[in-house]
């Protein structure tokens, strides 16, 4: 078995590339880390309440006596790694003996006893039961309802698949036609401002609608029941417009009030010729401007697969060369049929920017175990450190505008990806990051937002010394 060289076992380099003095790089630096914006995650952790809560309800049969690492802490450390980009339990090789992480996990930088290696994160990612990852999911929804504010008039869910490639054995990954790939097909849940509400991992051959409808359900209920009054919007594409979707929010409608809704629907020919008048009308405006021209209409309409008629919102648009009908089915009868398509409907196309952090820069299609319950499992680890990321994002927001829109992987690269001098005394735990850090004024009133107190300059030039 081959192990990674220590750090002082690694060469000295040499550059030529200065005209004054030659560069010489060693990697000696004693008790050092490039991740320093991790201090405001654990900060983050510890305010959520995010890794201690789901912690409780995960299951430990190893023998009290023989435990080294908690399991509080390994999915501190698992959750920590996806949002700081080391998505691969291989990670934790390196990462383990580090003296932030080390204090990030609670224990001291100086102790003797490493965080988990992979072999030990491997073990943790399949000791959990099928019961216990839907206890996750439901407890990242009953947290999420609770996390919103008590004027909350408007809860928009934006429900969408997507495609997790595989690339060994993984059961229930099967190949999907669409994506041209052998694949699990996760299901998410955004809220209007990016939140990740829900999930949920599905074989590789599920249909666009397999669970969504009991999803949405359960999740509709939820916040009606802390929020009585509040509207619900739910919002997908025409891949979720069946008729068990359509019946179900109606009748979420009808008990409980103010559900409200607006699905892609697939063209149909029938469909298409009740619009043909603003057909024609669009084709003649755009051959007399030479301009894409759009036409918006509103009708009633009954599919045989359908128990009732529903109103259907018709955008029907002419290009230059081609037409390029869309329709959606929705109860909101009170909206123009173009503010509706245009600012409701299109609206949902955020939630591709939230898969695409979710994916891209949380890794979260990284799903390589070796059973389904433990790929399950692995989501909801991505799933709560896009929970961490969001709430750090929105904290940034209110002292740094421009950082509090970023994608992810730009906030951590401009936060938390700093170098870091960690030194361990008798009394206390020293973080000293650059002086020439570009964002040493943000992360200090990000810091102040989540809870660390302000020390006096005399107590910072002691500590210097």
């Amino acid at each position: 078995m081959t192990t990674e060289p220590k750090t002082e076992c690694m060469p000295e380099l040499a550059f030529d590339f200065h005209p004054e003095r030659r560069v010489e790089l060693t990697f000696d630096a004693p008790q050092t880390s490039s991740d320093g914006g991790l201090v405001l995650l654990r900060q983050l952790d510890e305010k959520l309440g995010l890794s201690s809560t789901f912690a409780r309800i995960l299951p430990d049969v190893r023998a009290p006596e023989r435990v080294e690492h908690t399991r509080e802490e390994q999915l501190r450390q698992r959750i920590f790694q996806i949002a700081l980009g080391y998505e691969d339990q291989n990670d934790a090789s390196s990462l383990r003996s580090d003296p932030l992480w080390k204090t990030a996990c609670d224990r001291l930088p100086e102790d003797d006893v490493d965080l988990s290696s992979q072999p030990t994160l491997s073990r943790f990612e399949h000791s959990v039961d099928a019961r216990t990852v839907v206890q996750m999911q439901r407890l990242f929804e009953d947290q999420y309802v609770a996390s919103l504010p008590e004027d909350t008039t408007l809860v928009v869910l934006d429900i969408d698949a997507t495609d997790d490639p595989t690339h060994g054995q993984q059961p229930l990954a099967f190949f999907n036609a669409y994506y041209d790939a052998k694949v699990y097909l996760p299901l998410l849940v955004y809220d209007g401002d990016g939140r990740l509400v829900s999930y949920r991992l599905r074989a590789g051959n599920a249909g666009n609608n397999k669970f969504s409808t009991a999803l949405v359900v359960r999740l509709v209920r939820k916040v009606k029941a802390r929020f009585p009054q509040t509207m619900i919007l739910v919002r997908a594409d025409a891949g979720f417009c069946t008729p068990r979707m359509l019946d179900a929010l109606t009748e979420l409608h009808r008990d409980v009030g103010d559900v409200f809704y607006v699905l892609g629907f697939q063209k149909t020919k029938r469909l298409v010729a009740m619009v043909e008048p603003q057909r024609q009308l669009a084709k003649a405006k755009s051959e007399a401007t030479r301009e894409p021209a759009r036409m918006f209409t509103t009708l009633m309409y009954h599919a045989n697969s359908w128990s009732r008629e529903h109103i259907v919102v018709a955008k029907l648009e002419h290009l230059l060369d081609k037409e390029n009908p869309r329709f959606v089915v929705t109860n909101l009868d009170h909206v123009s049929p173009r503010m509706l398509y245009e600012r409701v409907y299109c609206a949902r196309g955020d939630a591709e920017n939230h898969i695409k952090d979710f994916k891209r820069a949380l890794a979260g299609d990284r799903l390589s175990d070796t059973t389904y319950v433990a790929n399950a499992f692995r989501l909801s680890l991505h799933a709560l450190a896009y929970r961490l990321l969001h709430a750090l994002r929105r904290e940034v927001a209110h002292v740094y505008v421009p950082l509090g829109r970023a994608q992810f992987d730009t906030l951590r690269l401009r936060l938390l990806k700093v170098a870091t001098l960690v030194q361990q005394s008798v009394r206390r735990i020293v973080l000293r990051l650059p002086q020439a850090f570009g964002m040493a004024d943000g992360f200090t009133r990000i810091a102040h937002r989540l809870g660390a107190m302000a020390r006096t300059s005399v107590a910072f030039a002691t500590s210097a010394a």
